[in-house]
């Protein structure tokens, strides 16, 4: 890959190439993987490392349900928003993508889930060097791991069951460190163009087709010609880049561009108190092999068609008592006596000001963390139950599935950015199924719980509703026009060479981190366009 700076840029020059992508993420890195013999093109607004200056045009205003804003969760940088990732792989599950009879409207997926499953596996394949096999990673009958979650409370019963959660130990961030994109950058076929942002589509409406893209900086503006255009920036940006030029393009505008905006509602439901404690093993999971493993509940498939909810699942986190701050102070210190050796160096940064912000810092320490030295250490100590990090109090945390809401969108601010684009504006909002789905989940944790005298649950009244930074969407795929704007093949409908890459065009991203279903996705993408090249 060669690196084309601002400097090596004519101003007004025009670049010509087969494939232009724009953004550089999961979805642009996973295309670009499967593309090796063809020329690309990939640009990004931020630069190869991270520049505070590029964040600021992720600026969006909102309107709708309090909703994070830029930095804490997107970014403009080489692998963008994996920066911010914490590699969770799950895989959407069968009644997601087909039709299901007790939701009001079918958002299923217009292609075969063996389908899915496929890419899923190949997907894992090319960016973990096939280091799991399948889609199982393990066989809990096998393996010691009965008592997370409270899983004795907890076995498949006819409302709940158990869902098992993975994290690979080594995190892709998909940025210039990372093992997977160190490989895009040895691609002799790509040229990546770093902190130039694509501003303007100009079409050939004879053609339907882009004829080409206008890309700038602050200082300078140039064209890109090529066969065929990816956008692969993100769910608001993708969004973003086509209503922003609909205006000056008839063929551009659809009526579904920035609608059915989605992201996973979380929301802690209350709290559970034990008359024991439990070690923090049972709630955050173990190291196991190459990945991390945790567990959550659910309500099963049969009970959420009985009371036509949505999918979601719970976690147990657990909750501080005063006295904890000097047990995790000893905790503290004595890890801070490893930070000497050369495993630990990219930690220290976590451990200042731990008095004031003790909690906050734990948060940074689950097993999630990509130091595999450092997750073998808290494994060790979390298994052990007369240490002082256990439990008996925990906070239930829960994260669902959003139902396909037309009325949530994403759309254009009167505001402007540097480059005269308009901004975002996010209109979040839920449906009735959805907090319909909380009510059921809470009612039947409540009627469980009251039959474990050694549990007791305390529902919060007041639930304050939050979003996961999993933006998803708001260029869906449809079979037609007048359901969404990308076709199966992920294809703008009606313009013959533009494609858009990402949790974007999801239908519905289920209850789980999109991740891998974006590289899937991305993987499917690729397939075709190496087809009609």
């Amino acid at each position: 890959m060669s690196i084309l700076k601002n400097s090596e840029i004519k101003n007004d020059s025009l670049l010509e190439t087969k494939v232009c992508i724009i953004g550089s993420g999961i979805s642009a890195q996973l295309i670009a993987s499967q593309l090796k013999n063809i020329e690309i093109i990939m640009i990004d607004s931020g630069k190869i490392n991270y520049d505070q200056e590029s964040q600021n045009l992720n600026q969006i205003e909102e309107i709708g349900i309090p909703f994070r804003k830029n930095s804490h969760n997107r970014i403009r940088q080489l692998g963008g928003s994996a920066n911010l990732w914490a590699n969770q792989l799950m895989i959407l599950k069968k009644k997601i993508v087909i039709p299901r009879n007790w939701v009001a409207k079918d958002f299923s997926f217009p292609f075969d889930y063996d389908s899915l499953l496929s890419l899923y596996k190949e997907a894992i394949e090319t960016v973990y060097n096939n280091k799991f096999k399948n889609l199982n990673y393990l066989d809990p009958q096998k393996e010691n791991i009965k008592n997370l979650f409270l899983e004795k409370e907890f076995l498949k019963t006819d409302i709940f069951e158990t869902y098992d959660h993975f994290w690979p130990s080594k995190v892709e961030k998909f940025n210039y460190k990372s093992n997977f994109t160190k490989n895009i950058i040895n691609l002799n076929n790509l040229k990546f163009i770093e902190n130039f942002t694509a501003t303007e589509i100009k079409m050939n409406n004879e053609k339907q087709a882009i004829e080409s893209i206008k890309i700038q900086s602050k200082n300078k503006a140039c064209k890109i010609k090529a066969n065929f255009f990816i956008i692969a920036c993100g769910a608001i940006e993708n969004a973003r880049l086509i209503l922003n030029n609909e205006k000056f393009n008839k063929i551009l505008q659809n009526p579904n561009t920035g609608r059915y905006f989605m992201d996973h509602p979380r929301i802690t439901l209350g709290e559970i108190k034990s008359n024991s404690k439990f070690p923090l093993s049972n709630l955050l999971g173990i190291k196991y092999n190459d990945y991390d493993f945790r567990k959550s509940i659910r309500l099963t498939d049969d009970y959420q068609m009985e009371k036509k909810v949505l999918d979601g699942y719970a976690f147990l986190d657990p909750k501080y008592e005063k006295d904890d701050e000097n047990n995790f102070e000893n905790f503290l210190n004595e890890i801070k006596i490893l930070l000497k050796f050369k495993g630990f160096p990219k930690i220290k940064n976590i451990f200042s000001n731990y008095r004031k912000n003790f909690e906050q810092i734990y948060l940074k320490l689950s097993p999630q963390i990509s130091n595999s030295h450092f997750n073998n250490l808290l494994r060790k100590i979390y298994n052990n139950k007369n240490y002082f990090f256990s439990f008996n109090r925990m906070y239930v945390n829960y994260q669902s599935e959003q139902y396909p809401n037309y009325e949530s969108r994403m759309y254009l601010s009167p505001n402007k950015d540097y480059f005269n684009q308009h901004k975002a504006i996010i209109d979040w909002k839920l449906s009735n199924i959805d907090y319909k789905t909380y009510d059921e989940f809470v009612m039947a944790l409540k009627n469980k719980l009251d039959l474990v005298p050694s549990l007791k649950f305390h529902e919060y009244k007041e639930k304050k509703i939050t979003d996961a930074s999993h933006h998803s969407g708001t260029t869906r795929m449809s079979l037609n026009r007048s359901d969404g704007v990308v076709d199966q093949n992920c294809k703008f409908h009606d313009i013959q060479n533009l494609f858009i890459s990402g949790s974007s065009v999801l239908r519905s991203a289920g209850s789980v981190n999109p991740g891998l279903t974006n590289m899937a996705m991305s993987i499917k993408l690729a397939k075709h366009i190496k087809k009609i090249l």
